[in-house]
């Protein structure tokens, strides 16, 4: 029997929607199960039954593409509660496809009918929230180092992950927007008012003058949108314990801090003179532009402003510089060595501020390391000869060897830290949902019996239905293609109709075929036999006594136990 893959071992998840290619239809009669069954009766093979057996697809109907692209609407597929497993797919997604065309209409330009995919997620309330549901697991899974995040790419959980965000999760995040934008812009404005007040004036006086109404209404305000992130802080503090620790949450926690710093120094009037007040207000200004990181991550900005990218700089940055620690340690050491060369070199020049002591000459060296070395100061020193040398050998060890490749290494290590953004902001969705799940109190969750159901059912296009006219990623089938439907001699295209290659023209050698009609050959061969297995498979789940199929490799699923694997 094959060794098992390990659950930290990548998944290897194509992109968003591409695994779900491999799901396989339903059985009949497939019995019910659970996350919490799952893992008491077989946790070794939890992972395995996720992505192998978390979703079963159960049929094919046609609908208008106007309606399914406007129910859509940008997503990959459209999810939808119910308590029942099996259900008359075609019938009861026709009517919530209605609903959903209705909040949204696209023009396609014209209209045709197009095959969409029915599946459900085969784990019974999947969508629940915590202990009970399959993304809290997962994550604590996954905090503990027990499996990698391409799980999250998993159909099963991109299907509760797209539930959960557009029942809830994702009107929750765009308020938490709403209010750190308020957070941010009352802070600036505070910051630049208070630049210009009179720290002996008390709160009574400050607040008769136009400018210190503004500051503290500002100020006011700023506090009370920071509170709904400290709730849902201590609700995740309370659900993950020492799992919590990380170094957002440190920072987010600080942030927090001097906020609530900042408004008792100031409400107060403590320390304004020690200059206490301005240290913290120019940290806070730093920390708050990190927040951002948090809906970079969730890729709400291109959602919102147009785009495709989901890219996250803070947390690349991270990325990049943990990778490169070791490279950055020895570029401190050649620093350091250097600052104590110039410091000892210069040591009867102390007019030179730059090399006075160690600390001053480390300073210097991180200038010279980004802007070239100051040949001026060394040809007035004491040891012009000998300062000239150390420069020259400075310049070509950092700013001509080292630093060219810090380039090449930092490059190669942001190819790195940006690879996979697609499951990586699939996660930091599963760390959203579970976060505002573990702030809403239980005897609200009670109430949201609609975000919680039974099971999740998913419906996507079926990716061989679209008509997007994709032959080549540079478009020169497409010049070629036309060409040959033109008959090369001008003719209109459409004027006559395009016609396939014959056989024999397709197999000589020296036909002088062109690849395009050979794509578009095969392209059609491999629509046919896709066609034909999912008859085969249809009748196989009518009548399971036949013998299988030669053109499936499928196997029937099973949700027992993961014995048969």
């Amino acid at each position: 029997m094959d060794d098992e893959p390990s659950d930290n071992e990548p998944l290897l998840v194509a992109d968003d929607h591409g695994a779900w290619d491999d799901v396989e239809i339903a059985a009949a009669q497939l019995p019910a199960v659970t996350v919490q069954q799952l893992i008491q009766q077989n946790p070794d093979h939890v992972i395995q039954f996720i992505a192998k057996k978390g979703v079963v697809k159960l049929g094919e109907f046609k609908v208008q593409d106007s309606v399914m692209l406007a129910a859509m609407d940008g997503r990959p597929f459209v999810t939808m509660g119910s308590d029942y497993r099996e259900i008359n797919f075609e019938q009861v997604w026709s009517a919530h496809l209605s609903k959903l065309a209705k909040r949204k209409s696209t023009d396609t330009g014209w209209s045709r009918q197009v095959s969409v995919e029915a599946f459900v997620v085969n784990i019974k309330n999947a969508a629940k929230p915590d202990v009970e549901g399959l993304v809290n697991p997962l994550l604590h899974r996954y905090n503990a180092g027990g499996c990698h995040y391409s799980v999250f790419g998993l159909p099963a959980v991109q299907a509760v992950l797209e539930f959960k965000w557009e029942t809830f999760a994702g009107g929750w995040v765009r308020f938490e927007f709403m209010c750190f934008l308020t957070w941010l812009v009352a802070f600036s404005i505070f910051m630049l008012v208070f630049q210009d007040e009179d720290t002996s004036l008390s709160l009574a006086q400050l607040l008769v003058t136009p400018r210190g109404i503004i500051t503290v209404v500002c100020e006011c305000l700023a506090l009370a949108a920071m509170l709904p992130f400290v709730v849902i802080e201590l609700g995740s503090l309370q659900a993950y314990a020492g799992g919590w620790l990380s170094l957002w949450n440190a920072l987010d926690v600080l942030t927090y801090s001097l906020q609530a710093g900042i408004t008792a120094l100031h409400l107060g009037r403590i320390h304004l003179e020690s200059g206490w007040l301005s240290v913290l207000v120019a940290f806070q200004c730093v920390l708050l532009w990190f927040r951002l990181n948090y809906f970079s991550r969730l890729n709400y900005f291109s959602r919102v402003f147009g785009g495709s990218s989901s890219f996250s700089i803070i947390e690349s940055m991270q990325r990049v510089v943990v990778d490169i620690r070791m490279y950055l340690l020895y570029l401190l050491m050649m620093m350091w060595g250097f600052a104590c060369a110039y410091c000892v070199l210069f040591r009867r020049d102390q007019e030179h501020e730059q090399f006075s002591d160690v600390g001053h000459s480390m300073l210097t060296m991180f200038t010279y390391a980004l802007g070239g070395v100051d040949l001026d100061i060394m040809l007035g020193s004491s040891n012009p000869e000998a300062a000239i040398v150390l420069s020259l050998l400075y310049q070509f060890a950092m700013g001509t060897v080292l630093m060219s490749l810090l380039t090449g290494v930092m490059a190669q290590s942001m190819y790195k830290a940006t690879a996979h953004e697609d499951l990586k902001r699939l996660l930091s969705k599963a760390q959203a949902v579970d976060e505002l799940e573990s702030t809403i109190p239980s005897f609200i969750e009670k109430t949201m019996h609609k975000n919680y159901p039974a099971y999740v059912h998913v419906l996507r296009i079926d990716p061989l239905a679209m008509d997007d006219g994709a032959t080549g990623g540079d478009g020169s089938n497409l010049w070629h293609q036309q060409e040959e439907a033109s008959g090369q001699s001008g003719t209109p295209l459409g004027s006559q109709p395009m016609s396939m290659p014959s056989k024999g023209a397709a197999a000589g050698s020296g036909s002088g075929v062109a690849g395009g009609d050979v794509q578009a050959l095969m392209s059609e061969v491999q629509s046919l036999r896709q066609q034909v297995q999912t008859l085969a498979d249809l009748l196989h789940t009518a009548v399971p006594s036949l013998p299988p199929s030669p053109l499936s490799g499928r196997h029937s699923m099973s949700v027992y136990s993961d014995r048969d694997e």
